[in-house]
């Protein structure tokens, strides 16, 4: 049985450009980011200790977005946090199957007292970020589901630079007021919005030149596919690693016939399951960048769910391109090459 959790903006310069010029508009200038702003939390081997110690040592506010939450120690320490006079708001998804999958937790952290509120159901709300008293973002692949955490593949940047955390929290004030997801989002150097974040993912597979990594939990847009075909065409390197799914099939076979390398790994319930969504471009170079966060390679999730990525550069974050390049490395190389 397969254990897909899923459900149904310029390119990272347009929107690099975008978030300057919105912030130069408001009089401010676009501080440069530093590597101790970023870090990378790579799970499952991480677990989610960490997570917990971010909520008890928040002092002022919380501020999570999540597609799917079912973490009864993360609960608690939500609110716990709240009954020690942290501002926490909790905004979940209530399109299609997860409302009733959300709402024991819904009315717990109501009864604990906690703000919660569900996303409209006109959106599927399937972003995994929580901001912790204005100053840090996790932003993640990962929903918060224990029964999946020891053997699933998933990654976080905690996030500290400013201008970065602003938008995210500005942007979530928005969603938690019920605005438009469409159109509500603040922009900022480096973030990727959903809904309309397909060019996004185009340009960011666009701009290699000497190799795409490459993995999903699904890759079932078409344009993506043929941008990664289109690299393989052009001589770049292309690697991608995903879990074998027939549902894949259409696309595997059409990056591979264009050169790409694709390797897969059974869906099997104690094998690693691949959760993260990752391109990276240029692994291994001074020029290189990845991109992480919960949007898939599906139209739904790209042109119209609300999804958060990170995009950093070798420059940004040195350790956490290291770190990331590591663990695709190794994924691949344990998976096997498809077709078989």
């Amino acid at each position: 049985m397969t254990r897909r959790r899923s459900a149904w903006h310029a390119g990272l310069l347009a929107g690099a450009v975008a978030g300057a010029v919105a912030l130069a508009l408001t009089g401010c200038a676009v501080p440069p980011s530093s590597p101790s702003e970023f870090a990378l939390v790579q799970y499952p081997e991480a677990g989610f200790t960490g997570l917990y110690a971010q909520t008890a040592a928040a002092t002022k506010s919380i501020d999570m977005e999540i597609y799917e939450l079912d973490d009864p120690i993360e609960e608690t320490a939500l609110i716990a946090a709240h009954r020690r006079g942290v501002q926490v708001r909790v905004l979940l998804d209530s399109a299609y199957e997860l409302k009733t999958a959300n709402e024991p937790t819904y009315a717990l952290l109501r009864a604990g007292g906690v703000q919660v509120r569900f996303g409209a159901s006109s959106t599927i709300f399937h972003i995994k970020t929580t901001t912790f008293d204005g100053s840090t973002s996790d932003i993640s692949t990962a929903n918060l589901t224990p029964q999946y955490y020891a053997t699933t593949r998933d990654a976080e940047i905690r996030d500290s630079y400013p201008v970065q955390v602003a938008a995210i929290e500005k942007t979530f004030a928005n969603d938690w007021a019920g605005d438009d997801p469409a159109s509500d989002e603040a922009n900022a150097p480096g973030l990727i919005w959903s809904p309309n974040a397909e060019q996004a993912m185009i340009d960011q597979i666009n701009s290699a030149t000497t190799s795409i990594w490459f993995t999903s939990e699904e890759l079932s847009d078409p344009y993506i596919a043929r941008a990664l075909a289109s690299d393989a065409q052009r001589g770049v390197h292309c690697e991608v690693v995903m879990m074998d799914d027939p549902d894949w099939a259409t696309a595997f076979g059409q990056v591979t016939s264009a050169g790409c390398v694709v390797h897969v790994l059974p869906d099997i319930p104690t094998g690693l399951y691949l959760h993260e969504k990752l391109i990276l471009v240029d692994a291994n170079t001074s020029h290189a960048s990845a991109m992480l966060g919960s949007q898939n390679a599906s139209y739904a999730s790209l042109a119209f769910n609300r999804e958060l990525s990170i995009v950093l550069t070798a420059a940004q974050a040195p350790t956490v391109l290291r770190q990331l390049t590591s663990a695709f490395t190794k994924d691949f190389d344990s998976a096997r090459r498809w077709p078989s």
